[in-house]
């Protein structure tokens, strides 16, 4: 018998982007002629710049949840870790397949 384990929610753990917003977001680009192939695309983190995203910073990898407290306020604090990073940072849960875009500085 296979039993559907119910994805946790984190407390402060934003929602994901995911391929079938992003799909959607990209065919409402069709419809606007002032974007181009062209056109670039920046990261916005929250400084006062926004940051260049490399053309090849784009994969697919395999990534886990994972939960961590502030030992301060012990609010939790959920989010996700690429496979190989997965058990430093006490990762659980299910290895999930993701898009993940690259943005080394």
């Amino acid at each position: 018998m296979k039993v559907k384990i119910k994805e946790e929610k984190f407390m402060n753990q934003p929602d994901n982007l995911t391929v079938g917003e992003l799909r959607k977001f990209l065919t409402q680009l069709e419809t606007k002629p002032e974007i181009s192939d062209a056109t670039k695309i920046f990261l916005d983190t929250g400084w006062d710049s926004i940051q260049e995203i490399s053309p090849d910073a784009l994969s697919v990898e395999e990534a886990q949840a994972f939960q961590i407290e502030d030992p301060l306020t012990h609010e939790s604090f959920g989010g996700y870790s690429l496979k190989e990073k997965a058990e430093k940072m006490n990762g659980n849960g299910p290895i999930e397949k993701v898009v993940v875009i690259r943005n080394l500085y």
